[in-house]
């Protein structure tokens, strides 16, 4: 057995077909068929049920779907880890905060990438509060949200800081939200649908900090929903569900092409610093000539 004949098998549970599964991995059908065989063979089980016309899989192949695919995953990914040894591209590993790791992780990667082409990256999201523990744990960069309430404390460590840029919280509702209202007046005299953060989370404790004991004085407030998740919040804002604060830096282009409008006139908006810290005391040139990159730039 190897790879290939994995990689058949998947076909065939997918495809249904000897002829399609054949066409779809380049070989002609009964070169195919005596791959599955062979497969067969070695696993000592039948797969197939050639009696029938046309061939059905019997129930030990689809028992074997979920494991295969799962072996041919891990070894594709071994492969790629040994490959990166060969050439010293250890890949350099980044923990980031949820919304950082959609909006500016990507950004950031690109600009490096630009100019250290060879190098290879991991990244773990978390949330803000869980950053310094994953931090310390496993990462050699650290992209996360500052506030004028929150910093991290690493003066007692080898790390260093760089900061970024600024990013907004944006209170945002849709278009079509706001139609059902009529107008901005409409909904700000009536019960304001709110999707909020868990109370407890940093996004939480910022808006609390700054936007939101205004906006409670102010209008009536409906919190439809909570969650912990920005990318969550950004969905159900754009299922017309109600108004959400939002990072500037994952509604760009919804905030263009008018999807989502902004109500920050009203409710307020309020401004995050984007860091990156650097653990010194890791062994990775590459890690560090990353870090000389982005501290000439930034």
């Amino acid at each position: 057995m190897d790879l290939k004949g994995l990689e058949d098998l998947l076909a065939l549970l997918e495809e249904q077909s000897f002829t399609r599964a054949a066409k779809r991995r380049h070989v002609t059908q009964p070169a195919f068929s005596r791959r599955i065989r062979l497969l067969e063979d070695w696993l000592g089980v039948d797969i197939v049920d050639r009696r029938t016309k046309p061939v059905s899989i019997l129930p030990a192949g689809r028992e074997l779907e979920e494991g295969f695919r799962d072996l041919i995953t891990r070894l594709y990914a071994l492969r790629s880890r040994i490959q990166a040894k060969s050439k010293n591209q250890d890949r350099i590993s980044f923990v980031a905060q949820h919304t950082l790791a959609m909006s500016r992780f990507p950004r950031l990667i690109k600009a490096i990438k630009r100019q250290l082409p060879d190098t290879a990256y991991r990244v773990t999201p978390v949330n803000n509060h869980e950053c310094e523990s994953q931090f310390r744990k496993e990462g050699q960069f650290l992209l996360c949200y500052e506030a004028s309430h929150f910093e991290f404390d690493f003066t007692y460590s080898s790390v260093k800081r760089i900061f970024l840029n600024k990013e907004s919280l944006i209170p945002v509702i849709s278009r079509d939200a706001l139609h059902q209202f009529n107008n901005i007046q409409s909904l700000l005299t009536g019960n304001i649908p709110m999707l909020m953060y868990q109370e407890g989370g940093f996004m939480a404790d910022v808006i609390a900090r700054t936007c939101l004991p205004q906006v409670m004085r102010d209008y009536k407030i409906d919190v439809i929903c909570e969650s912990a998740f920005s990318a969550s919040l950004k969905e159900m804002a754009l299922a017309d569900m109600g108004v959400a604060w939002l990072a500037e830096g994952i509604i760009e282009k919804e905030l263009s092409t008018g999807t989502l409008i902004s109500l920050d006139s009203y409710f307020g908006s309020t401004e995050l610093d984007i860091v990156l810290y650097y653990r010194e005391d890791n062994q990775s040139e590459q890690a560090k000539r990353v870090f000389e990159y982005l501290h000439s730039e930034f």
